[in-house]
């Protein structure tokens, strides 16, 4: 099977790929049959004699040529292949390939690199394999030395240099870059290989290197990468951009994008779905070891985000998520609190995280009944022209058409317009204690108070979330505690991660200003108001 025939039999389902992969084929095929591009076959046909020239020299393969897997040759393919026929430039200036680990990326990034640098004819051609540390950088570039030793063992027209290769017939270079160096600027790129994007904190070695390719008439930036934690990275941002292109939201026809990952509603535990993020299953990677990793994943919870997000490529928020976020979705329904209206089985608390200026603000109710079965539903609010300014801009502008968000007029937090909803569920439930921060919030409490609604300071410090966080978790966990299923508050849990003291207090954080965790904070506080209200008991005293 060929690039062709592989695109082919995604496309046409025979094999099993998700849906992003299945558009980055079909985008090939449709590419093949454009009257103003022309297909440079026998220059794809060089690249891939070029690669079997190579040989593995680690592991059980040593010794053996590399031959590219189909999918492997239709990167190739699309990357060096297309070319516009009235102006003979490169159609694909830039591209983004993403898949777990384990599947040749490493070898296919050093390959790109020593082609570019011998036989993509480009005169002084100028390569720059770059990463986001020199450790991570000189991954890659150790292979790429030794694959160009392979080539020209005596070294006459490729030296090979700590940090450099030298291609002395047509005087071009290839060098190792990485966003810790004390210089990255000066450079004439005709080629780019950015590994493992997903760590990179800032897009400045990115925006470095496609800054130096103004001068060359055939250019690509390519970035190769696994998942990461980070959704408000980069390289999280670039991914998605790639994903309206191939989704035909947006137009872009030189930038290449494949990803192989887990469709919405996988089971990330199923075997029969891991083809879809590691292509090389059974060739680079056994199933037998990733099933491995998985069972651990599933007996060790704090495990599943790392496995996830390197072996199963699943974007997750962070490197060291509370609660996994299956447990999150187990627990999720629609929870209408007007069915609580009028019952007097049930107990009612409230929490509030209010934003101080322009940002999400958060206002969760506890519903707790005589099962001792907590039902959360939580309402969030954002001033409307945030939607346009906003780091989460893009998010906000979806959970508001899904409903999920209020937007409220202006361009600050609408006091007036929560604490009116306040009052409303405080007459319809009986609301007995609305647990709120104090910081930021003196003139709020004092209108709250004065409308006669039942505000209590709730203290944000470690020691008095501690409770109301271990007791959440155990109501999550033990399938006591019941959400309503809103995108936000998901997102609210991704975010979450602990920070512990010295005596074993915990309380949430986000890692990043951008994350947003506003949902759960409030949710803490609606149970931790209700857990003093209790004599401290957490038992319901009186209905």
């Amino acid at each position: 099977m060929g690039y062709r025939e592989y695109a082919e039999a995604v496309v046409a389902g025979s094999m099993i790929a998700c849906e992003y992969t299945k558009l980055a084929c079909q985008r090939f095929l449709d590419d093949l049959s454009r009257d103003d591009l022309i297909f440079k076959e026998k220059k794809v046909r060089t690249l891939l004699s070029f690669a079997s020239v190579l040989h593995h020299y680690t592991g059980s393969h040593s010794g053996e040529p590399f031959i590219l897997e189909p999918w492997q040759e239709m990167v190739a393919a699309s990357i060096f292949g297309f070319y516009y026929a009235d102006t003979n430039r490169r159609k694909y200036t830039s591209s983004y390939i993403e898949l777990a680990r384990k599947q040749g990326k490493t070898f296919l990034a050093a390959l790109f690199c020593l082609f570019a640098l011998i036989a993509d004819g480009e005169d002084a051609a100028e390569v720059l394999l770059a990463a986001n540390s020199k450790e991570q950088a000189r991954i890659a570039f150790e292979m790429t030395q030794v694959l160009a030793r392979q080539l020209d063992p005596r070294e006459k027209e490729l030296k090979v240099y700590r940090n450099e290769i030298k291609f002395s017939p047509n005087e071009s270079k290839l060098k190792v870059l990485a966003a810790d160096d004390s210089k990255l600027d000066g450079f004439n790129c005709s080629f780019g290989l950015l590994d493992e994007y997903h760590a990179a904190s800032n897009s400045k070695v990115r925006d470095v290197i496609k800054s130096s390719m103004g001068m060359r008439k055939n250019p690509h930036l390519a970035t190769i990468t696994t998942a990461g934690f980070n959704k408000s990275a980069p390289c999280y941002e670039l991914r998605s951009y790639g994903i309206e292109v191939l989704k035909g939201i947006k137009e872009d026809d030189s930038f290449f994008c494949l990803i192989y990952t887990l469709d919405e509603g996988d089971d990330w535990t199923d075997e029969r779905n891991w083809i879809k993020c590691s292509p090389n299953l059974g060739i680079t990677v056994s199933k037998e070891w990733l099933a491995s990793q998985v069972q651990q994943a599933k007996q060790n919870p704090s495990d599943e985000v790392g496995v996830k997000t390197k072996n199963l490529n699943i974007w997750c928020d962070s490197s060291n998520v509370w609660i996994p976020e299956h447990y999150i979705k187990q627990q999720m329904r629609k929870i209408d609190l007007t069915d609580f209206i009028g019952r007097d089985d049930v107990l009612v608390y409230a929490g509030v995280d209010l934003s101080s200026v322009s940002d999400l603000t958060a206002v969760s109710y506890m519903v707790v009944d005589t099962n001792n079965n907590y039902y959360f539903k939580t309402f969030y609010y954002l001033p409307e022209t945030c939607v346009d300014d906003k780091f989460n801009k893009e998010l906000y502008k979806i959970w508001a058409a899904h409903g999920d968000l209020t937007l409220t007029k202006g361009n600050v937090v609408d006091y007036n317009y929560i604490t009116n909803d306040l009052k409303y569920w405080c007459e319809k439930l009986n609301v007995r204690k609305i647990a709120y921060d104090a910081w930021n919030a003196t003139q709020w409490s004092v209108q709250c108070k004065e409308e006669g609604l039942p505000i209590q300071e709730f203290s944000q410090s470690i020691g008095n979330f501690n409770r109301g966080t271990k007791e959440i978790e155990r109501l999550i966990l033990s399938n006591k505690a019941y959400i309503d299923r809103n995108n936000i508050t998901r997102f609210c849990f991704d975010n979450v991660e602990l920070i512990v003291d010295s005596s074993a207090n915990c309380k949430p954080h986000k890692g990043q200003s951008q994350k947003k965790i506003d949902g759960v904070i409030a949710m803490i506080e609606a149970l931790g108001i209700y857990l003093l209200d209790n004599h401290g008991t957490g038992e319901i005293m009186v209905f």
